[in-house]
């Protein structure tokens, strides 16, 4: 029986995808490992990073649902350029490298089907990194405040720790738990552990869209 998926896939490949889940802060996948799967993300947040000479982590794309990943899997002898962890609980679909090879070679609807999502991530990641030369911090975090909040207990509540907010915008985690003190020496919000209350949603929208000055 083909693998129910909240994610629409070709035909070809229903049958062929297994869907597993994975916990939060698990590795997928390791830079360097042999490339034995390609990925379809169908909920949660999955973070690719790269390690630095030093060992520095250095995010390069946090994935949506909807995202292929390890398409190193369609090469030759081909290893996983990066690592992938799961940054919330994830499930995601894992199609073997012998049957994406067989369906990528019968099948032009599964061919443009990968390449239509690989397209779109390379798009993702230029148009990060076009917003990290030309935006600072402070109103990326805004961004993702707004992005994030929803109604809570106490008001209008964004659920992400430091750690995530830092991956998410590709910022170390103290330049970001400074960002947050920021915005709350100006009462824009509140931080609670893992948990932000957004006092002035107005204001932050505003600084998100730069109509209000970044004092960072």
């Amino acid at each position: 029986m083909p693998s129910e998926t909240s994610v629409p896939v070709p035909e070809a490949l229903a049958e062929a995808f297994a869907p597993v889940p994975v916990r939060a802060g698990r590795e997928l996948f390791a830079q360097g490992e042999p490339a034995e799967a390609l990925y379809l993300l169908e909920t949660g947040w999955v973070r690719l990073y790269r390690l630095s000479p030093r060992g520095r982590e250095m995010t390069t794309l946090v994935l949506d649902p909807g995202e292929l990943f390890g398409e190193e899997a369609l090469l030759p002898e081909g290893r996983y350029g990066q690592h992938a962890d799961a940054l919330t609980a994830v499930r995601v679909l894992r199609l073997e490298r012998a049957g994406l090879l067989a369906a990528w070679e019968a099948s032009p609807e599964v061919r443009r089907w990968v390449l239509a999502r690989l397209v779109r991530r390379l798009r993702a990641t230029q148009d990060r990194y076009r917003e990290h030369r030309f935006r600072r911090v402070l109103p990326r975090l805004a961004a993702l405040l707004v992005e994030q909040m929803q109604p809570g207990q106490e008001g209008l509540e964004v659920h992400l720790s430091h750690e995530q907010m830092s991956h998410r915008l590709g910022a170390g985690r103290d330049t970001v738990t400074r960002a947050l003190g920021a915005l709350a020496m100006r009462d824009l919000l509140e931080i609670n552990y893992r948990r932000v209350v957004v006092l002035n949603p107005d204001a932050v929208r505003r600084l998100a869209s730069g109509s209000e000055d970044d004092d960072e």
